[in-house]
């Protein structure tokens, strides 16, 4: 075999070796490329669905903010535990909540069964009616599921006659996976009707006078001065200033609206066993 011979066979495997190689690696270069190219995909898929959810964020904030205002406005909740401390605490903070000091006293009610998902309270005491009503409303409309099971009342052995004692049961709720007791918020609720006191005498040969509270502002004897931003200022019949918001109480009621545009203010009163609107301007009567 000739020289030129062999150098032209060396040369024609190196050729094939060279093109095997470009071959291979023409191969290995399409594969990441097609890798390369779904992986691309894909980021596009994932860029396409952010886009899509920040051109939605401010549709979908507004949404949550309506379900959470919704939620705290009706929401019950089964507590997951119940004992006469975590109780005793929640009635605590319902009375703080209505701004009420009713005292009575507390007992866990000795015939529930411990495998059953309820427990059962007694409460007895001495109270003003309203306020006793008032904290009855407000067992079972405030969050926690509890039900109101006896109520016995009675205005004998008590020291002022607008004060009744009471016997009160109530039944807690609780279940595995429930809410922590201690994460329970105020829950704002209507007002409950306390016009007909059941303990007042309703048939006598003169109009008895009604036992008011003195530090309230009585509203026939007030003059409205001014108003400003929700807030309404009165001079009582003895000349002291007194400032008054929306929700406020007043002998006989409360203060329902404040009305800044019109100049005027309205009360909600109880004088003679029905409920009624009583409005004042500013420097006018009635």
């Amino acid at each position: 075999m000739t020289n030129s011979t062999r150098n032209t066979i060396v040369l024609l495997v190196i050729l094939l070796l060279g093109l095997a190689y470009l071959i291979f690696q023409g191969n290995r270069m399409g594969t990441k490329i097609a890798e390369l190219e779904q992986t691309n995909k894909l980021s596009q898929a994932q860029i396409d669905s952010l886009n899509t959810l920040l051109e939605t964020r401010d549709e979908l904030e507004r949404q949550y903010r309506f379900y959470e205002a919704l939620s705290e406005q009706q929401s019950k909740l089964i507590l997951g535990m119940d004992s006469p401390t975590i109780t005793y605490r929640y009635l605590l903070s319902i009375l703080n909540w209505m701004g009420f000091n009713v005292n009575f006293d507390f007992a866990a009610n000795e015939s529930e069964k411990a495998d059953l998902n309820f427990h059962q309270y007694v409460l007895s005491g001495r109270a003003y009616y309203p306020s006793l009503l008032h904290l009855i409303s407000q067992l079972e409309q405030q969050r926690a599921v509890l039900t109101v099971e006896d109520l016995t009342i009675g205005s004998e052995s008590v020291a002022q006659s607008d004060t009744v004692s009471f016997s009160l049961v109530v039944q807690t709720y609780f279940a595995p996976g429930g809410a922590e007791p201690y994460s329970l918020t105020f829950k704002k609720t209507e007002k409950p009707y306390t016009g007909y006191q059941l303990f007042n005498t309703q048939v006598s040969s003169e109009i008895l006078p009604r036992d008011i509270d003195f530090n309230l502002l009585d509203t026939d004897q007030a003059k409205l001065i001014g108003i400003s931003r929700g807030i309404a200022f009165f001079r009582n019949e003895k000349g002291i200033i007194r400032i008054l918001t929306e929700g406020d109480p007043v002998a006989y009621g409360y203060l329902y609206s404040v009305d800044e545009t019109a100049k005027k203010v309205v009360f909600r009163l109880n004088k003679y066993g029905l409920e009624e609107d009583y409005t004042i301007f500013i420097n006018k009567s009635r």
